[in-house]
């Protein structure tokens, strides 16, 4: 007996969803990148701006602070450079709860419910490991 013709507007149905779902993952690391890059730069600002306040008062060593400063710089700029990988952390984890949710929620792909079967198992992603 054949398969019985997938329904195509189950697939066009599914492959939307998807897309969705994927957008959506997407602008949410992006939100939380631009979200810690606010809080990150505004840290900054603040205690450099209260650096250079120290320094025009004259209380301590402007050399001293100077250098504190620039450490402070420093920090963060190294700590702007984890801000993607961070995103992208959030972006697979993301991904990998809708795959999750799809596996456990009991829905597979189209042409596969339309076989009645499971969905075939996709080829293994390449995954972005952030540091913690």
């Amino acid at each position: 007996m054949a398969d019985p013709e997938p329904n195509r507007q189950e697939e066009i149905r599914e492959v939307l969803v998807n897309a969705v779902e994927v957008q959506l993952a997407a602008l949410k690391a992006g939100v939380g990148f631009w979200r810690e890059w606010v809080e990150r730069t505004s840290a900054f600002v603040k205690s450099a701006t209260q650096t250079l306040g120290a320094i025009r008062s004259q209380d301590k060593n402007a050399k001293q602070l100077l250098l504190e400063m620039v450490d402070q710089s420093r920090e963060s700029m190294r700590a702007m450079t984890e801000l993607p990988r961070n995103a992208a952390a959030r972006f697979i984890r993301e991904l990998d709860e809708m795959e999750k949710k799809r596996k456990h929620g009991g829905r597979g792909t189209a042409r596969a419910k339309a076989r009645g079967a499971a969905a075939s198992p996709a080829k293994p992603r390449r995954r972005v490991r952030a540091k913690p």
